[in-house]
């Protein structure tokens, strides 16, 4: 089960949940990033997975990746803030020695996310973390979401 801190998860108060979801890997050689902003602008992404756990939804700074079946449900939605690209997908050493075939693991999409935290489905603070609304942790979590850390999400400057 997803791991749930704070007041508002459930109970009407908060609409928007700040995640941070499994680290399966991180971006491999082949990912093309302008690291001269912050967080890096990434135009393309090869992740490599040292293991996986299991969620549908994983990250690896400043990007986040779903699987192939969650990128279709997600796509089939209204939801807004984001787009599915593709993504190449290989195994560090460590997944070598984890995973050991990369034949192993489902195909992955990466969840480029474009909208604005707070008020679009899918939205980033300025740190790169993610923000879901209601609306998208509902969908996330008809999938397999129990490494992911939820808290409700406060504006900065909030009452």
């Amino acid at each position: 089960m997803a791991r749930v801190f704070g007041p508002g998860y459930g109970d009407g108060v908060s609409d928007y949940f700040l995640l941070e979801p499994e680290v399966a890997g991180e971006l491999g050689e082949g990912s093309e990033q302008d690291r001269s902003v912050h967080p890096p602008r990434v135009s393309r992404v090869e992740y490599a997975f040292h293991d996986w756990l299991g969620d549908e939804l994983i990250t690896a700074f400043p990007v986040f990746l779903v699987t192939a079946g969650l990128a279709e449900e997600l796509a089939r939605s209204a939801l807004s803030g984001f787009e599915i690209r593709d993504v190449v997908t290989t195994l560090a050493p460590e997944g070598e020695d984890w995973i050991g075939d990369i034949g192993k693991l489902p195909r992955f999409a990466w969840l480029v996310v474009i909208g604005a935290a707070g008020h679009d489905d899918f939205g980033l603070v300025p740190n790169a973390s993610l923000v879901v609304s209601r609306a998208a942790l509902a969908l996330l979590k008809t999938r397999q979401l129990e490494i992911c850390d939820i808290t409700p999400y406060e504006p900065t400057g909030a009452a």
